[in-house]
């Protein structure tokens, strides 16, 4: 017999509490393979639950299957295992369970981190004894989602929205958050158009800016024609190359600027910044190198149009 704090028994679906549902992600797409893996094998593993206060059982994980379970009418209860844990444990342990699997988001976390801190009052320190972690990553996970909109942290519930689509849009301001999502969800845009899309728009004037959220599919044509440098007619051969690598550069540091900044940032797990210091120490001296060499151009660039203006 399994010990007492961690029992294995035949749940009903209707017992199966989901008081902490909101903290995961809706994966419409996943749930549908999940219903014909059910439908031909039955459930393959058992779901995870607790007991809380009143008796009753709240899924900790197992969202997945309960849902296609429903959906399927295949089953009418679902094997569990119970776990005996306090609400805080219970909400760590919803992490814990999936990042052996690699199967939960940075949005997600960031949800968990959230409800801990306000909702049961822990500090940031304490939420990182409780997860394992670095208070740096706690902060960046309580970042990302106090930086999102309730409306599109509702979306992203629902599943109408990916988590790619709610770290891009962490990184602009919440009114144009909402903005965007009218615009993701009227243009049916894809996770890699939003990125194109967001990155644009933390560059762009307000003119550029109302045309992109009134007519995305209309500027990531012209951004996809702008990938490719026009030859000038005016410039030689090494003038062009010179021109085509500014261009990469300018792409490449946008990207960049985007990896590095707190959202950015975040996605990273413990530890990969300190495996990345090398690459970053030799990109920052290189990029200075860069640097100094085209201010060095335009100085010498302004000073030759001044020596034309005085002569004669």
């Amino acid at each position: 017999m399994a010990p007492p704090d961690e029992q294995v028994l035949q749940l009903p679906l209707s017992q199966l509490g989901q008081a902490f549902a909101s903290l995961r992600l809706v994966d419409p797409q996943a749930e549908k393979l999940l219903v014909q893996s059910l439908k031909r094998y039955g459930q393959m593993s058992p779901v995870v639950v607790c007991s809380d206060p009143c008796g009753d059982y709240q899924l900790l994980d197992g969202f997945k299957r309960l849902r296609a379970s429903q959906q399927s009418g295949v089953l009418t209860s679902l094997r569990a295992k119970v776990l005996s844990v306090s609400t805080r444990a219970a909400k760590a342990a919803m992490l814990c369970l999936n990042w052996t699997s690699s199967s939960v988001s940075a949005l997600e976390e960031g949800w968990v981190v959230h409800t801990l801190c306000r909702d049961d009052g822990l500090t940031q320190m304490e939420i990182g004894q409780l997860l394992e972690r670095g208070q740096s990553w706690v902060s960046r996970r309580l970042s990302l989602v106090e930086r999102l909109s309730d409306e599109v942290q509702a979306h992203l519930r629902l599943g109408l929205l990916t988590s790619t689509m709610g770290r891009e849009l962490a990184r602009m301001p919440r009114g144009i958050q909402e903005q965007m999502l009218h615009a993701i969800l009227a243009h049916h845009l894809t996770s890699r158009e939003v990125t194109r899309l967001v990155d644009h728009l933390r560059e762009a004037s307000p003119k550029e800016s109302e045309q992109c959220l009134r007519e995305p599919r209309r500027t990531l044509a012209a951004l996809s024609k702008g990938e490719t440098v026009v030859r000038d007619v005016r410039l030689s051969e090494a003038g062009n190359r010179l021109l085509m690598s500014l261009a990469r550069v300018e792409r490449s540091s946008a990207l960049l600027l985007s990896l590095v900044g707190l959202q950015g940032l975040a996605q990273l797990g413990d530890g990969e910044l300190l495996t990345l210091a090398s690459a970053i120490g030799k990109a920052e001296r290189a990029a200075t190198r860069v640097s100094q060499a085209l201010v060095d151009v335009l100085e010498s660039s302004q000073g030759a149009q001044d020596d034309r203006r005085q002569q004669p």
